[in-house]
Parts: C-alpha cells; structure tokens; sequence
C-alpha cells in the first residue's frame, strides 16, 4: 500500500469517526432509510477499495510478479472481499430495521469476525504442518527451523483461546465503562492482528504456490541454478538434485521449441563442513548428466541467496548485460528468490522443483516469515494504523453510548 492510498483511507476514516459524531447527536442515527444509504456508501466505498487493490496487483504483476507489496495487497483485497459479503449480508436481514449503530457494530466486530470465519482453515493448516514437523523431525533430526510448523500449532491455538480466556477472566467481573472499553479494545486488536496476519498466511501461500509452478519463456540466455547443503563426500542433496534436473529439464525443452541452447550457471560457495563448492558438486552432475561443459559458468563465491544472486549478475553482465535470465531453485524458495533478484537489479523469471510433502509446509512457514521481517517497517505502520482507528471507533462508541 503505497503513501498516496494509505493517506487517502486515513481521511475517508477520520470522515467516518466525524460522521458518527455528528449522527449521534441528531435524529438521523434511528433513520432506517438513512442508515440504509450510509450502508450502501459503505459498501460501495469497499467495493472501489477492493477494486484498486486488484489493479494494483494487476498493474504490480505485470511489471514484477516477484513482489511482498503483491502479498500485502492481496491479503487486505481478501480481508475486504469477507467484509463486503459481511455488510450486504447485514443489509440485507435488517433492511426494514436498520440504524447507524448496527453499522458501527458491524464494522468494529469485522476483525473479530474476520478472525473466527478463517480460524478453522488455519487450525486445519496448523494441525497438518505439526504432523509434517513430526515427520521432518524424524526424517532430518531436531533443528529449530524445523519446529516453526508447531509454532505455528501454537499460535492458532492461541487465536482459538484468547477470547474464551478473557471471557471467563472477565464474565464474573463487574466492569465500568472505561475497564469494557479497555477489554473491547484488547480483543478487537488480538482479532486485528490475527486476521491481519491470517489474510498474509493466505496471500502468501497462494503466491508461493503460484510462483512455484510459473514455466519461464523458452527465450533465455542464462539460468542460475541457487546452491544449497550438500553432502559430505560432495554429492548432491535431492533437494539440490531437484534444482539442478529442474534447469536440466527447462533448457532441453527450450531447445526442442526454439533450438537455443542455455548457459548452466551454478552457484554456490564451500561451506566449513563441505568438502566441494555447491558450485562445483552441481557442475560435476551436470556433466553427467550430458550438458556440455562449455555451456557451464561456474559462481562458487556466494554463501546465501541473495550473494547467489548478486555474484551471478555480474558475472552473466561481464558476457552480456542484456542476457534473458531465468533461475531454478525449490518451488517454495521461487517467490522470495525473485524479490531478491529485483531488489539485486536483476529482471528473471523463476521455476520452482518439487519438494519433499513434509518438508513444504515448514518451508512456506520460513517464507511466510521472511516475508514478515522483509516488510517489517510497512506490516508495523499498517497495523498501528488499524489500532489507532479501532481505538478511536471505540472512544466514540463509549462516549456516544454505542455499544
């Protein structure tokens, strides 16, 4: 979401905050024929919000499919779409008995309700990633990356039983007004944040998935084939042996459709407990696996993706600056790949192999959460932003005696 459209949705919620305001104190707050035009604006002004959000990611897409913006769009486009249905749901079982107090009900709880429509997708996806865990666990030993599916079990959980434990902390309690609004304000935010980050779980799976299954066209120059763990007598992972046929697989099919021959460049440094490059292991199978060894550019310098990226640019600019590349790497890691190849000056299309079915869940977790460190500073702003404007819909509420 870019300043001018952040800026815009500020305003029109400050007009909303003054427009409850103003209708709590005359006598067009009970007017069902009013009430029913302020709901159809409403809705109307969600269907235009959702509508930019999909040119965005139309206009985004089609200039840099690669893109954390494009995840960010498209969860705020789904948490909308839910709302809308939400709203004409309301207009329609209360058009003869609406008021403004319904849609400030409605508009406040939409984060609660949010939360509680997707918490069973999100409970079923944690239920499966903590038997994947299990599985990893057993199949590729105890490493803490190989825990975040039952992080993620946890956090759930956690959205499933907030409320109940507020609830029963506070249903024998006798609250004033100010110590309901604290309480409101509590569990509106946890929603907020839950369904915030429930619409970025969705978001990102589907662009990971979409990424993942992208086929390159058959028009380039180079591919880079990203480096991972090898093992120790030098020999290729599957993991990496996926990558490495994958590149294998797209060139022979270029040359069948267009008979231009693609230059191999694989890539990846020696680690301490490595007894080869990456590079180098993934060179020796290509040559095995019939590729000329002239059409291999070996970059064994780089230690991690964005090094792979960044050293094999310059090296491919020092033959041809405007080569067509494309990479191959896993299909989970395509999406996060190619923000890095952007974000490296590098325009390239990825394809992604398949990986181990108890191995993608976790995999989508750690994406899921490089997206979130990526874009820490404009997830953060997004969702004070959202706080500030529950607190004020509650401060009015309270005052006006809304709820």
């Amino acid at each position: 979401m870019n300043k001018r459209r952040l800026l815009y949705f500020l305003i029109t919620m400050l007009f909303i905050f003054v427009s409850f305001m103003i209708l709590s104190k005359t006598n067009m707050t009970n007017n069902v024929e009013f009430s029913k035009a302020i709901e159809i604006i409403l809705i109307l002004y969600l269907v235009r919000v959702s509508y930019g959000c999909i040119l965005y990611i139309k206009r985004q897409y089609s200039k840099q499919k690669y893109s954390y913006e494009i995840i960010m769009n498209l969860a705020l486009l789904i948490f909308i779409i839910i709302n809308i249905f939400r709203h004409v749901n309301l207009l329609i079982y209360n058009w003869n008995a609406m008021n403004i107090i319904d849609i400030y009900n409605h508009t406040l709880e939409s984060f609660s309700y949010f939360a509680m429509l997707t918490l069973p997708c999100i409970i079923i996806l944690s239920l499966y990633s903590v038997i994947t865990n299990f599985v990893l666990i057993k199949k590729e030993g105890m490493r803490h990356t190989n825990l975040l599916g039952i992080f993620l079990g946890i956090f759930a959980l956690f959205g499933l039983l907030e409320g109940q434990v507020v609830y029963m902390i506070t249903s024998k309690m006798v609250l004033n007004d100010v110590q309901l609004a604290i309480k409101d304000l509590f569990d509106i935010s946890v929603n907020l944040i839950l369904s915030y980050l429930y619409s970025l779980i969705i978001a990102t799976l589907y662009c990971n998935i979409k990424a993942g299954k992208h086929v390159p066209a058959f028009d380039k120059d180079f591919v880079i084939i990203l480096g991972s763990k090898i093992n120790k007598d030098g020999t290729l992972t599957p993991l990496l042996k996926g990558r490495v046929d994958r590149a294998i697989y797209f060139g022979k099919k270029q040359y069948e459709n267009t008979k231009k021959e693609i230059i191999y460049m694989p890539s990846g440094g020696k680690g301490n407990d490595e007894s080869i490059s990456e590079a180098l292991a993934m060179k020796k199978y290509l040559l095995q696996s019939g590729i000329d060894e002239k059409n291999i550019i070996v970059e064994n310098k780089s230690t991690n993706t964005n090094e792979n990226i960044r050293f094999s640019r310059e090296k491919i600019n020092k033959f041809n600056s405007n080569a067509k590349v494309s990479f191959s790497t896993t299909n989970y890691h395509v999406f996060r790949s190619g923000v890095i190849a952007y974000n490296e000056g590098m325009e390239c299309e990825g394809m992604g192999s398949k990986t181990k079915w108890y191995f993608y869940t976790n995999a989508l977790i750690r994406e899921f959460i490089a997206n979130l460190f990526y874009e820490r500073k404009k997830h953060l702003m997004l969702i004070l932003f959202m706080l500030i404007i529950i607190t004020g819909l509650i401060l009015i509420g309270y005052y006006y005696s809304f709820i």
